[in-house]
């Protein structure tokens, strides 16, 4: 049996597909995407250790109840405009996938808990763009709380 959840991050919105050795089995729409998530809580450049907070908080509200439907698969795959965001963000070729374990998404995410400890952005060169960080905050919560081992993230 093959299954496999996909989260296509979006600017307003974003979908989870799960399917089932090819068949889709879970199609849900959330209400969390980069923008909105964004524009609602990260108001400051770099974002402050209470906006990331208050992001965590509601991206939180929005996955909780998704974690009881999903069938558990050990890696994410994360696509759309959040995974363009990442991969520029970061660096990475955009036309190659990039896999990050639970560990490396918490390494990365803890290089923006720096900055937004007022450690200077260029220190880790990290974009300064608001949605960039919420597509961080989103795919981390998403790893902790629908229980991802990794994620992998391909344009």
């Amino acid at each position: 049996m093959t299954v496999q959840t996909t989260l296509q991050l979006g600017t307003e919105t974003s979908v989870v597909l799960c399917t089932q050795n090819g068949h889709v089995v879970l199609q849900q729409e959330l209400h969390l995407g980069t923008a909105s998530l964004a524009r609602q809580w990260m108001r400051h450049t770099p974002p402050t250790p209470l906006d990331i907070e208050h992001a965590i908080e509601v991206t939180e509200d929005v996955l909780m109840p998704l974690a009881a439907k999903l069938a558990r698969t050990e890696q994410l795959q994360l696509s759309g405009s959040g995974a363009a965001l990442i991969l520029q963000g970061v660096g990475a070729t955009p036309d190659a996938p990039l896999h990050w374990s639970l560990d490396e998404m918490e390494d990365q995410f803890n290089r923006i808990a720096m900055v937004s400890q007022v450690r200077p952005i260029g220190h880790e060169a990290l974009p300064t763009v608001p949605e960039f960080y919420a597509a961080m905050v989103i795919v981390r919560e998403c790893l902790h709380h629908l229980r991802f081992g990794g994620v992998m993230v391909q344009a």
